[in-house]
């Protein structure tokens, strides 16, 4: 009788282990042949016609593009003043990671600045996470008061889907001759609306010895060339 007991226990165990390894499937749900899911899914007809390496894609691909783009911003501290820029972001020379920029921004005659810097990443480009310090020269007019002189910073840069949106954060400060630093914040926002245009949006922080503006704005960007 004992035997016959162990015995019933011993199958009991066995079908309830095979049980456990048997995957269970949602109900009524069928897998989709490999033809299926090659139809329905472009991602997945690319990766079979061309595996991806990505290992290579972040050593020698490139997160973030190259960007010219125009804009308009405008400034509340300045009752809503209006202004224009043009910008010209991350020209990466060929086979390294230092990349040269400028930008231009005018609003009426008594408030501008511009300024070219160069930029080395630390990580390899195609990271999803970088730092970059830069190093450059920026010359503003603020009422009509002139400050220019060096420019040291860096640039944090968050590729949430490479090439297609990220977020950058670059403080930076100027040393002119006189009126003490000037202290820049840069904070952009981008997203690819297909592969030649981006949309960025900006806030621009400004805080010198003559005042202190924060501006809000929007620019078209050319990519992909």
């Amino acid at each position: 009788m004992h035997c016959w007991s162990c015995v019933a226990v011993l199958l009991l165990l066995t079908a309830i282990g095979a049980a456990a390894q048997t995957p269970l499937a949602p109900p009524g749900s069928k897998p989709l042949p490999n033809s299926e899911l090659e139809r329905e899914s472009p991602v997945f007809r690319r990766w079979i016609a061309n595996p991806p390496d990505l290992l290579y894609d972040i050593e020698n691909g490139q997160a973030f593009p190259t960007r010219l783009g125009i804009g308009i911003a405008f400034t509340p501290s300045r009752s809503g003043e209006i202004a224009y820029s043009a910008t010209l972001q991350d020209i990466v020379l060929g086979g390294t990671r230092l990349s040269l920029s400028g930008d231009f921004w005018r609003s009426g005659t008594s408030n501008q600045q511009w300024g070219a810097n160069a930029r080395y990443y630390i990580l390899p480009l195609g990271s999803y996470f970088n730092i970059a310090p830069q190093f450059g020269y920026r010359n503003l007019v603020i009422d009509g008061i002139t400050r220019n002189g060096l420019e040291a910073g860096a640039k944090f840069l968050f590729a949430l889907s490479p090439r297609a949106a990220d977020i950058a954060f670059i403080p930076s400060w100027v040393t002119p001759d006189e009126g003490g630093a000037i202290t820049r914040l840069l904070l952009e926002f981008g997203y690819s609306l297909n592969p030649r245009l981006r949309l960025t949006t900006t806030v621009q922080w400004v805080n010198s010895s003559i005042r202190t503006d924060t501006s809000f704005g929007v620019n078209l960007e050319l990519i992909g060339f």
